[in-house]
């Protein structure tokens, strides 16, 4: 079955670069379209190898599908040779199965339509997170669900970071052991998707120098992603909350993640509507507009 699905991958990847290769013009890339004498559409494949610095036969077995394991690297240097978008590079890492090779983009793009989308979920908090629990937009909600998430220094914002080492994070939930093992099993089923990039050792490194709880957590190797349960959350603002978080996927990028925290009951839909009414008329500690940071990544 395994060879089965590298076959299968290997044809998909060689009928995709042919794909892309078609496409091309010589003039595209800068190539003499040597007049009238081309017999393909698009760019040789000869063409192509020059480009990427690959040898043209060992390009070829790869267009026909041949078990040749690109790395990364040369990889990288077809997807330049082949003038790739963000997207389509994602899809030949993947297809030549190096699916964490090239990060996403980020959602600068889309920041705006990202926000309009946050900020009609209100009353009900909502955050866009990186799969470092960093909070890339939100709603004005998600800031005071606590206290101002804004408050703190912008290095100390990441949701994780905050529920083992802020006081009044850690205040918040009454059930705070269970609440930090849950990240720590989300932490490391994303570790999983995405264990090779780089943004992984810093977070790692400074939760296991600042939270001997996050290191016996971790050391656990628990993974979860525990749809549906109800988290307890102590507001400075409203009073305690009982809520759900709904997490959806970003078609833009996928692993960048929509978490929406629903009411669990009748009482904490309506502390969430006081909570969005009192920041609406400016009677909340701090500003009541609320700022988000796509802009900064």
């Amino acid at each position: 079955m395994i060879v089965a699905m590298a076959d299968v991958r290997s044809r998909e990847l060689g009928a995709y670069l042919r794909a892309r290769r078609d496409r091309l013009s010589p003039a595209d890339v800068g190539l003499p379209d040597g007049g009238g004498r081309r017999r393909v559409k698009g760019l040789r494949r000869e063409e192509v190898a020059v480009l990427a610095n690959v040898g043209s036969s060992w390009y070829t077995w790869l267009e026909q599908g041949r078990d040749v394991r690109p790395s990364v690297e040369v990889l990288a240097a077809i997807a330049d040779a082949l003038r790739l978008s963000s997207s389509e590079r994602r899809h030949l890492f993947l297809l030549g199965g190096h699916p964490d090779a090239e990060p996403p983009s980020n959602c600068e793009g889309t920041s705006g339509r990202v926000q309009t989308l946050l900020d009609s979920l209100s009353p009900h908090p909502a955050v866009v997170m990186n799969p470092w629990f960093e909070p890339l937009a939100y709603n004005a909600p998600f800031r005071f669900m606590i206290d101002d998430l804004e408050a703190l220094p912008p290095a100390d914002r990441n949701c994780a970071y905050l529920h083992f080492t802020h006081p009044d994070w850690i205040a918040a939930h009454s059930d705070h052991e269970q609440e930090c093992a849950a990240v720590v099993a989300k932490l490391r089923a994303y570790h999983g998707e995405s264990v090779t990039d780089p943004a992984w050792a810093p977070l790692l490194a400074r939760l296991r120098e600042e939270s001997p709880l996050f290191v016996r957590l971790w050391e656990q190797a628990d993974v979860s992603t525990e749809p549906g349960r109800v988290k307890r959350i102590r507001s400075r603002h409203v009073g305690s909350l009982s809520v759900r978080a709904i997490t959806l996927l970003l078609e833009e990028n996928p692993r960048t993640r929509v978490v929406v925290y629903q009411p669990a009951d009748r009482t904490t839909q309506e502390r969430l509507e006081e909570l969005a009414h009192r920041i609406a008329r400016g009677t909340i500690d701090g500003p009541a507009r609320v700022r988000h940071l796509l802009a900064a990544t």
